[in-house]
């Protein structure tokens, strides 16, 4: 039976030829559709690319405050085109591809999912307006809940409840995880742990990036020959550094800006002994996986999937909120090393439910019964 999907995704680096995370999601649902069309916000420099044989991802030509428009008249055509069997929307901010989603699907017929990943502000706020945001969330999503064929999470519960507490029938929330690691590349090895703490993700406020600075601080005044790694790029990346020198310890710590291939990403995990990930609100973190599979256990708060799959003490550590208590705990942790070498083990033992291949699968499958059970 010929199966075929339209994508509304708020992904800007498969147009901009960056092969990140969507990038290997789109080869899983290929195996499953016959084409997809993908269409994606606008970026600098990016242009329509086929990534793989009957997949097509093509930028919005036009700003953010217009994209909503475009991407129904532009949706319309594909649809009229190719007779897709299923809309899917990544839903977030001004839900400018689900308010396009929800558009195409009543003028053509055709059943949509959203898709919510996190919610922000939740489970802690980062910036002032997120409450705000939550509730337009929430009139957002209890608006799609009567019109979607089903609202995808990316966890069991941290999500899940808060839909189900803003009145969403648990029977619409559709548990399909996002992160997926390919645990032949992101594996243990035998190199040098020289980095004693490391952070790997957006420099962004929900990343809580003064936690990780006075984390970094409170090591340091143990350990004088610690030494720290930050990877990753964002808008929050100059205040980083400020905190950092204010700390005294910006000369310890290595910043890398981009990593091209998860083979350097998996040996930069190696390098560290642990990763800190105290993000306030997320749906994964997928790095905090990635890391755990290279052996390599993580402090995280307990945000996304972090609850279900760490076990506090064993495998990994759970942060508290408080910065001061925390900085304690990774300071303790990192103090004794067959302690630190124990929970890498069992780190890695933890991540096998993520495997790519299985996610993938699983995700690119519950796709497709969907757009078969509701074929009009």
């Amino acid at each position: 039976m010929s199966a075929r999907l339209l994508m509304l995704s708020g992904d800007r680096d498969v147009t901009s030829g960056r092969r990140g995370p969507f990038y290997t999601t789109l080869q899983g649902l290929a195996s499953e559709f016959d084409r997809i069309d993908v269409l994606t916000p606008r970026a600098d420099g990016a242009q329509a690319i086929e990534p793989y044989s009957a997949v097509r991802v093509e930028p919005a030509p036009v700003s953010r405050l217009r994209q909503s428009a475009w991407m129904r008249r532009r949706g319309a055509d594909l649809l009229r085109r190719h007779r897709h069997g299923l809309i899917v929307s990544h839903d977030y901010g001004i839900f400018a591809n689900g308010r396009a989603a929800a558009w195409l699907s009543r003028r053509c017929g055709t059943p949509y999912v959203s898709e919510i990943h996190h919610v922000p502000g939740h489970p802690k706020r980062a910036q002032w307006w997120e409450p705000l945001a939550q509730l337009v969330y929430r009139a957002y999503v209890t608006r799609v809940a009567r019109r979607a064929a089903a609202i995808r999470v990316v966890n069991r519960r941290e999500v899940p409840d808060l839909l189900a507490r803003w009145g969403v029938p648990r029977k619409q929330i559709l548990v399909l995880p996002s992160a997926y690691i390919d645990r032949e590349v992101f594996a243990p090895g035998e190199g040098e742990r020289e980095f004693a703490l490391g952070f790997v993700g957006r420099l962004v406020a929900n990343k809580n990036l003064g936690y990780v600075a006075r984390v970094f601080a409170t090591v340091a005044s143990r350990d004088s020959h610690a030494r720290f790694v930050i990877a990753g790029q964002g808008p929050e990346g100059n205040a980083l550094r400020r905190r950092l020198r204010r700390s005294g310890v910006l000369g310890r710590v290595t910043f890398v800006d981009w990593l091209e291939r998860p083979a350097d990403l998996a040996d930069l995990y190696r390098r560290m002994s642990a990763l800190i990930a105290p993000s306030l609100s997320e749906g994964g973190p997928r790095v905090c996986l990635e890391a755990m599979a290279c052996g390599t256990p993580v402090f995280a708060t307990p945000v996304g999937v972090m609850p279900e799959t760490l076990d506090h003490g064993k495998n990994s550590w759970l942060l508290p909120w408080d910065t001061k208590a925390g900085s304690a705990l990774v300071n303790d942790a990192l103090s004794v090393p067959e302690k630190l070498r124990l929970a890498g083990r069992l780190a890695r033992a933890a991540t096998a439910e993520f495997e790519k291949s299985n996610v993938l699968g699983a995700y690119a499958s519950a796709y497709r019964r969907i757009a078969e059970r509701d074929k009009p």
